[in-house]
């Protein structure tokens, strides 16, 4: 059985309306395509214990580790993540993490 990956991202976003016109909008189709699911997206997460992140948190789940990492360093993914990386955040994180059940 291969095991899910979630990963977790929270970035500092400078403009919202920005960001969600030309990355958001074209994000869900792409990690689509690797099997991914969005399992929240949003600026309203909030810290109870810790610092946050950033101002904006997302998770996904992959179907496996190798399907998230096909994403990450696709050329279809490219172009959106160095847009993400050099006008749209100002910090941010990408994590991964092996989800506790097989599929």
């Amino acid at each position: 059985m291969t095991q899910a990956l979630l990963v977790f991202v929270q970035f500092e976003v400078k403009d919202f309306a920005r960001y969600r016109a030309d990355y958001a909008s074209k994000m869900a189709a792409i990690a689509a395509q690797f099997g991914a699911q969005f399992l929240a997206a949003t600026p309203q997460a909030e810290a109870i214990e810790g610092t946050m992140g950033g101002n904006f948190t997302a998770i996904l789940r992959f179907p496996s580790r190798e399907a998230a990492q096909a994403m990450y360093e696709s050329a279809e993914y490219a172009p959106l993540k160095r847009l993400r990386q050099e006008e749209l955040t100002t910090k941010g994180q990408v994590l991964f993490i092996p989800a506790l059940d097989a599929v």
